[in-house]
């Protein structure tokens, strides 16, 4: 490989990974968006995509990365639930 190659190839994996941070940073404010119920549904989506044996290498790494921010969106909104019911005065409930 030429120099001149090797430098192209460079930039283009520092520009497909400045364009993919970017759709990353995009894909976790949708993600919050989410009610716990969508979170779920998404992965549930995920999750049958990925056991399809026809899926690219690509749509395995969008599916890895989008399932991972689902799950710590979810497992977020579960920690907030508790720590909200944590709170609850059990007298106040009487």
């Amino acid at each position: 490989m030429s120099l001149e190659d090797e430098i192209f190839q460079n930039n283009l994996k520092k520009s497909k990974k400045k364009s993919s941070m970017k759709s990353i940073e995009s894909l976790k404010k949708d993600i919050k968006k989410l009610s716990y119920e969508q979170s779920i549904d998404a992965l549930e989506s995920i999750l049958a995509n990925v056991q399809d044996e026809n899926i690219t290498l690509d749509e395995i790494q969008t599916n890895y990365i989008k399932g991972h921010l689902l799950l710590k969106h979810s497992e977020e909104l579960l920690n907030f639930v508790e720590q909200e019911l944590k709170q609850i005065n059990p007298e106040n409930l009487n």
